[in-house]
């Protein structure tokens, strides 16, 4: 399978356990039991944000043509994905830094971590809305919201 077959079909799961009414919580208490688990559990989910994200990218740069349904697809699944690292964190994932970029420094500031967590959500919401325009006026200054949301968290919380 290609690594853009299994994107969508990755994204299409998380949307339809989503729509299913099942919460974060509940897929990623069931996702993981061990240090480990919670590492690759949140490392994958970070990377199909990556993936949603850098196809919207190459759309909002001018690098691919727009297409306003995929751009919209894109922007659903990456607020669905939004939310579902963020449970590895805790539990079996608390304090786990080996084999991550994350930093122990998250867990000493747990509340800004949170805070960070919560800016970059209401930002993929916002993207989410303006992608409903079809207008890349609209979409742009909220694609970059969103670009800044997902560094704030670099910044400070993951080795690079």
């Amino acid at each position: 399978m290609s690594m853009k077959a299994w994107t969508i079909a990755a994204s299409i799961s998380v949307i339809a356990i989503t729509g299913l009414g099942i919460t974060a919580n509940h897929a990623a208490a069931s996702a993981f039991t061990t240090a480990s688990d919670a590492v690759e559990y949140r490392q994958k989910a970070f990377s199909l944000i990556r993936e949603n994200f850098a196809y919207m990218s190459g759309m909002v740069r001018g690098e691919r043509d727009y297409d306003a349904d995929a751009f919209k697809q894109r922007a659903q699944a990456l607020y669905h994905l939004s939310y579902i690292p963020f449970e590895a964190f805790s539990g079996a994932g608390e304090n786990v830094t080996a084999n991550s970029d994350a930093l122990p420094v998250i867990w000493e500031n747990w509340s800004d971590f949170e805070a960070k967590r919560d800016t970059f959500q209401a930002a993929v919401k916002e993207l989410v809305n303006a992608a409903a325009s079809e207008n890349m006026r609209e979409i742009r200054p909220k694609f970059m919201d969103t670009a800044r949301g997902c560094q704030q968290c670099h910044q400070g919380y993951r080795a690079d």
